[in-house]
């Protein structure tokens, strides 16, 4: 992964104390102890909960493309070479499940209503969940693309390389994301000061 203070990563982040106890659940999980896969469910799950639903709208949804995704990450863990990549591997898993259940529903849609335009269909994607209040009513000002950015920058603590790795965007795009992001944010808070 990428070394502190590469040119190419802008926001170098400090693990925190649930960094490492997940790259230490991966591990263990690694070597089949179960209790350390299902404590590491639990700390992954709520988090890949959250952000699910905040991009498909539907929180029956979310739960299904998270499942889908725990199935996936369950039959591949052994794949995971570097347990410090771990979390941007999973949501690597995760964005590319909603991406398929939103084509899924696409096609739905385009076979149940032929009159309904794509337009209308990704506008309804992204409706904010009702839970988290406080953080995800800040947060859904920031539309689906400066949320994604957001909570896998700030929340999760991946660097600007592992998230354009994991929504296989340019490393520029994720910044000038991350940059207007922050300015939307500046401007919820009401402070317009630099």
């Amino acid at each position: 992964m990428n070394q502190l203070g590469s040119p190419t990563d802008l926001y170098p982040m400090k693990r925190n104390p649930e960094q490492i106890l997940t790259e230490w659940l991966v591990l263990n999980a690694q070597l089949g102890e179960k209790d350390a896969f299902e404590q590491l469910l639990g700390i992954c799950y709520p988090k890949l909960l959250r952000f699910a639903a905040r991009q498909l709208g539907d929180d029956e949804a979310a739960r299904d493309v998270v499942q889908s995704t725990l199935e996936a990450v369950s039959r591949d863990l052994g794949r995971v070479k570097d347990p410090a990549a771990f979390i941007g591997w999973l949501y690597q898993i995760l964005h590319r499940k909603a991406v398929d259940h939103i084509r899924q529903v696409t096609r739905q849609r385009r076979l149940g209503k032929a009159v309904q335009t794509e337009s209308e269909i990704a506008g309804a994607v992204y409706e904010t969940p009702a839970e988290n209040v406080d953080l995800d009513s800040l947060l859904a000002g920031l539309g689906g693309d400066g949320y994604q950015v957001v909570h896998l920058h700030y929340l999760e603590g991946l660097s600007v390389r592992e998230i354009s790795q994991t929504l296989a965007l340019a490393e520029g795009t994720v910044k000038s994301r991350l940059f207007h992001a922050r300015q939307q944010l500046r401007k919820l808070l009401g402070d317009n000061d630099e």
